[in-house]
């Protein structure tokens, strides 16, 4: 789906600003992470992420705000509008942003370009030094993949929506950034690992599928919300039905719910599979304390069969009934 087939770039920003309080900063931290995770960006991106960027700095709080402006300050090249906005912030707000170049007065030296010759090379070559990104290799560190899946597991459903919602506007995919698995059978696998509730298979083929650590699928199908599932389902290019049946039958506390399972389907019709790749990226630059190392094997008649009975045991006994007791709201 195009960006321009969800509701356009003053939607995403609308939104945030319509949402509650709490989630702008997780907002405007992911997105900032993300975007300092690349040295050069296009005018789009940057007027963009400018506008956003602009309008949540309004309104959050002075904590989010000294951390984009620590993380802008490393940055070589950062949106001059953001620049400037946060250096006339509060005194704590705008040290960090003190030495940068691009906020320097000029000089005989530097009027010609915003950048050093220094910093410039640096560009050219792909590292400033600081920067977190690989542009060769498009994989983002490990200290900031963490960051950035811890924010996305601990928000909530509206959180998360808007962070997937938004992601690949402010920071497209590379084509062919992230490698995942094209072998046509994964979504039988993933589907009949989930109809027969068997975890730990699941977690194995989505491990296998994504690229990622063990113990990152195992995290995703955990998870109570969703969204994972639903993300790792769009990187994987899973026929929507297959994801409704998963959904259904992976984790209670989603298949339970005929209302959640409708929102996470309509969330992957909306979110594009840019965004769902920024996710995976994400992902596979975790640390890994185990590979998966076995390889697929073709998807034989023998495991079609068995995928078949065990599709039609599971379907027989539809989900459970669903239990009481409190969990974190998902609506």
């Amino acid at each position: 789906m195009e960006r321009q087939r969800l509701f356009g770039f003053e939607g995403f920003t609308d939104l945030g600003l319509r949402s509650g309080a709490e989630m702008r900063p997780v907002l405007l931290r992911v997105l900032t992470d993300l975007y300092v995770q690349r040295l050069r960006h296009t005018a789009d991106e940057e007027r963009h992420y400018s506008e956003l960027a602009l309008r949540l700095l309004d309104v959050v709080d002075v904590p989010t705000r000294i951390a984009v402006a620590t993380r802008l300050a490393r940055h070589l090249a950062p949106p001059l509008p953001v620049l400037r906005r946060l250096a006339g912030d509060l005194p704590e707000v705008a040290a960090p942003l003190r030495p940068h170049p691009l906020l320097q007065p000029p000089t005989s030296a530097n009027e010609a370009a915003p950048l050093s010759a220094a910093a410039a090379g640096a560009a050219d070559d792909g590292v400033d030094g600081e920067n977190t990104f690989d542009l060769a290799s498009g994989m983002i560190d490990r200290a900031t993949a963490g960051e950035l899946n811890e924010l996305f597991f601990a928000a909530d459903a509206n959180e998360r929506r808007l962070i997937l919602l938004s992601v690949d506007v402010v920071v497209p995919a590379e084509a062919g950034r992230v490698g995942v698995s094209r072998d046509p059978s994964i979504g039988q696998r993933l589907e009949a690992a989930a109809l027969s509730r068997s975890h730990e298979d699941f977690a194995h083929q989505l491990a296998l599928a994504l690229h990622i650590a063990r113990e990152q699928a195992q995290r995703i199908v955990r998870d109570d919300l969703g969204e994972p599932v639903v993300v790792a389902a769009k990187a994987l290019g899973l026929a929507r039905d297959v994801l409704y049946r998963i959904l259904l039958f992976l984790n209670p506390a989603v298949g339970h719910s005929v209302e959640r399972v409708h929102g996470l389907a309509a969330l992957y019709h909306e979110m594009t599979a840019a965004a769902a790749a920024d996710m995976v990226a994400i992902w596979q630059a975790l640390p890994r304390n185990e590979r998966a190392e076995v390889k697929y094997q073709p998807f034989a008649r023998d495991s079609d069969a068995r995928w078949r009975a065990r599709a039609a045991t599971a379907a027989q006994r539809g989900p459970a009934v669903p239990r009481t007791g409190g969990r974190r709201n998902a609506s």
